[in-house]
C-alpha cells in the first residue's frame, strides 16, 4: 500500500536566530537590531536632504560676511549725520587699516593742499598715470561719472557720517549704486575735466561741504590719524574738534 505524505502548513520566519549548543537552544531576537537600523537609515537621510549652511542654495543669495551690520544699519543716517542731534563723532582709533580705512593713493605724494591762496577745495596727490586709486572707507557710491571740472569723478557716501570725492580719474571702476569696501579699486588716476596733470583730487566731506583731509590723514606717511573726532553744527558750519 503506498504510503501518503502528510504536508503540513508552512511556520512564518522568526526573526530570530538559535544556537545550539552543550543540549541548551538559545534564541537571539533580532526584532531590536532591526529598529535600531531602521532609525539610523531615517537619520541618515534626512540629514543628507538637508541643505548645508555652507552652500549657497538655488535662488537665494549668499551672506557677505565681509560687510559689517553695522555700516549697513547706519547707512540711511548718515544721509545725514545731523538729522537727530547737532553732534556726532567718530573713533578712529578703534579703526583697522585694510578694513575699516584705506589710503586713496599708496605711495603718492601731495602737490597741492587744502585751502591756500587758490582756496582749493581738496587735496591734489599725485603717482604716475592710471595708477590705481582706492576706496577711503566702506560705503556706497553715490556718484560715478563726469561731473563739471571735476571730469570723470566719484562720490563715496560712508556710514560713518562722511562724504569722500575722487575726481580726474582716466577710468572709473565702480557704478552708482555699488557697496564698496575701504581699500577697493574705484578709479585710475587721469586728468580729465579742469587738470593740468595725471593726479587725484580728494575730498573729504561732511553735510556736503568739504574740509581739509589732513584733519583725518597723515598724508606724508599715509596714515589715518588714530583720533576721537567730533563733529558739530554750527550756524557758520561744521566745527571739527579731536581727542588723542
Amino acid at each position: 500500500m503506498p504510503r501518503t505524505c502528510k504536508m503540513t502548513d508552512p511556520q512564518p520566519l522568526s526573526p530570530t536566530l538559535s544556537h545550539s549548543g552543550e543540549g541548551s537552544k538559545a534564541k537571539i531576537h533580532l526584532w531590536p537590531f532591526l529598529c535600531i537600523i531602521f532609525l539610523f537609515s531615517l537619520i541618515t537621510s534626512a540629514v543628507a536632504q538637508s541643505p548645508s549652511d555652507s552652500l549657497p542654495i538655488e535662488g537665494k543669495e549668499p551672506s557677505i560676511p565681509d560687510i559689517d551690520q553695522w555700516q549697513i544699519l547706519k547707512d540711511e543716517t548718515a544721509k545725514d549725520p545731523f538729522a537727530h542731534k547737532n553732534q556726532f563723532t567718530i573713533n578712529f582709533k578703534e579703526y583697522t587699516e585694510g578694513t575699516d580705512w584705506a589710503y586713496p593713493l599708496p605711495g603718492g605724494k601731495v602737490i597741492s593742499p587744502y585751502g591756500g591762496n587758490r582756496h582749493h577745495g581738496g587735496t591734489d596727490i599725485k603717482t604716475f598715470p592710471n595708477d590705481t586709486i582706492h576706496a577711503a572707507f566702506p560705503g556706497h557710491v553715490t556718484l560715478s561719472g563726469p561731473h563739471y571740472a571735476y571730469g570723470n569723478a566719484v562720490i563715496i557716501r560712508h556710514a560713518n557720517g562722511l562724504e569722500t570725492l575722487y575726481s580726474h580719474q582716466s577710468k572709473n571702476l565702480c557704478k552708482k549704486g555699488d557697496w564698496v569696501w575701504a581699500g577697493q579699486p574705484i578709479g585710475l588716476t587721469g586728468r580729465t575735466g579742469r587738470a593740468t596733470t595725471e593726479h587725484l583730487h580728494f575730498e573729504t566731506r561732511v553735510n556736503g561741504k568739504s574740509f581739509d583731509s589732513a584733519r583725518l590723514y597723515d598724508h606724508a606717511n599715509h596714515r589715518l590719524w588714530p583720533y576721537l573726532f567730533v563733529f558739530t553744527k554750527k550756524k557758520s558750519g561744521v566745527k571739527i574738534t579731536f581727542k588723542k
